[in-house]
C-alpha cells in the first residue's frame, strides 16, 4: 500500500475528540477566490487555502497522517512525514497539490509521533465549519498594507499529552478555531522509521539531540516533558495591557501562549480586553529624534503564569503594565487592585528600525 493509502487507512482507528472553538474578527477572500466569485468556483463555502503543520520549538513532532475532511468524500491531506518544531501556531510544510480553491473542512483526523514522549497520538476533531466559513468570507485587515485580505493557511498543531489545536493564519495573524486532547495510539514504528537496523531509542535520542542541541536534549531527558502543564497555554484570564513611557507607542505584535498572533495599531485600535497569557511582544515607538524604535520582550513562562494566577485570584481586573522609563529601561509588572508583581526574568531587546 502507498504511504498516502496507509495514512488514509489508519484514520479508521481513531475515536471522535472534542473541540473548543471561539470567534474572531475577519474580512473577504483572496485573489483566486475573487476571480471565481465570493466563495470560489466550488461554491459559497470554498476558498483559497493551504494546510500545514506545527509543533512547539522545544518538543519535536512528526505528523504520520493528517486529513481535513470537507464533506462529500473530499479530503485535503496535511503535509506529513517531516519532523517539525517550528513553533506553536507557526506555518510549517507547504505542498502545492490539487485545486487552490478548497471547501471548508468539517473534521480533522490526525496521528503523530511525539519524540519527547516517545509516544504516538491520534484521533478525530470536529471543526466549526459554519464559523470557519464566516471567517473566510469576512477576512481581515492586512497589518502591513491596511488592505482587506483573507486567511490562507489552516494549521494543525501537535502538542504534548495528545493536545492538538487548529488555527487560521494569514499575514502574520493566527487565530485558534479548535482544540482537543486525543488518545495515545499503538502504531507500527515503521510509520516513523522503516529501518529495523536502527533501534528506536537510539533514533529518538539522536533526533532530539539534532533538533534541540545537546544541552536542551539532556535537560529534557533528565526532567522529562512537562505534559501536565500543557493545558495552561489555553487558560483564559481577564486582563488588559497598558504601555506607557516618554513617547506613545505606535503598534504592537502580540504572540500568545496558545499559538495566536495579533496586531494592534495604538492610534486606530489599541488592545482591549485580552484573555490568553502573552508570550512575546514586539512594540514600536517613536524616539525623541523622530526615529522608529523596536522593543522585543520574551516573557518568562513560569514567571508570567505565576503572576497571572496570583492576580486572577483577586476580584479586580489584571493589568500587564509595560513602562518605558528611558530608551534602554523597560519595566514590566502584573497588577491587580493594590497588588503589583514585577516581572524581572523577561528577555528584552531594543533596536532601531
Amino acid at each position: 500500500m502507498s504511504r498516502v493509502g496507509r495514512r488514509r487507512a489508519i484514520t479508521t482507528l481513531f475515536a471522535l475528540g472534542a473541540s473548543g472553538p471561539f470567534s474572531v474578527r475577519a474580512q473577504p477572500p483572496g485573489l483566486l477566490a475573487k476571480l471565481f466569485g465570493r466563495g470560489g468556483a466550488l461554491g459559497d463555502d470554498a476558498f483559497e487555502w493551504l494546510p500545514t503543520e506545527c509543533a512547539d520549538e522545544r518538543y519535536p513532532m512528526q505528523l504520520v497522517s493528517g486529513q481535513l475532511h470537507c464533506g462529500e468524500d473530499r479530503i485535503i491531506e496535511v503535509p506529513a512525514g517531516k519532523i517539525v518544531n517550528n513553533g506553536w501556531g507557526g506555518i510549517g510544510s507547504t505542498r502545492l497539490i490539487g485545486d487552490p480553491i478548497k471547501p471548508v473542512p468539517e473534521r480533522l483526523t490526525v496521528a503523530w509521533f511525539s519524540y519527547a514522549e516517545d509516544q504516538f497520538f491520534g484521533g478525530s476533531v470536529e471543526l466549526p465549519r459554519a464559523e470557519l466559513t464566516a471567517l473566510f468570507r469576512a477576512g481581515y485587515e492586512d497589518p502591513l498594507t491596511g488592505e482587506r485580505a483573507t486567511w490562507h493557511r489552516i494549521i494543525v498543531g501537535m502538542g504534548l499529552g495528545g493536545w492538538t489545536s487548529v488555527w487560521l493564519a494569514g499575514s502574520g495573524l493566527v487565530r485558534e478555531v479548535a482544540r482537543a486532547q486525543l488518545e495515545t495510539k499503538v502504531l507500527d514504528w515503521r510509520w516513523v522509521l522503516d529501518n529495523p537496523a536502527i533501534p528506536r531509542a537510539k533514533y529518538v535520542r539522536s533526533k532530539l539531540q539534532s533538533r534541540l542541541g545537546e544541552v536542551a536534549a539532556a535537560r529534557l531527558a533528565k526532567h522529562g516533558p512537562p505534559v501536565s502543564t500543557w493545558p495552561r497555554y489555553a487558560q483564559r484570564y481577564r486582563w488588559r495591557m497598558v504601555v506607557e513611557g516618554l513617547h506613545p507607542p505606535l503598534d504592537m505584535s502580540l504572540r500568545s501562549f496558545n499559538g495566536e498572533r495579533s496586531y494592534y495599531d495604538f492610534a486606530k485600535q489599541p488592545p482591549g480586553a485580552l484573555e490568553i497569557a502573552p508570550k512575546h511582544l514586539q512594540i514600536t515607538w517613536r524616539s525623541r529624534s523622530g526615529g522608529r524604535l523596536l522593543t522585543e520582550i520574551q516573557l518568562d513562562e513560569e514567571e508570567v503564569f505565576g503572576a497571572f494566577d496570583k492576580a486572577a485570584a483577586g476580584t479586580a481586573a489584571t493589568t500587564l503594565r509595560v513602562g518605558f522609563a528611558t530608551r534602554k529601561e523597560v519595566a514590566l509588572s502584573v497588577e491587580s487592585g493594590a497588588a503589583r508583581l514585577p516581572l524581572t526574568r523577561s528577555r528584552i531587546r531594543l533596536s532601531s528600525l
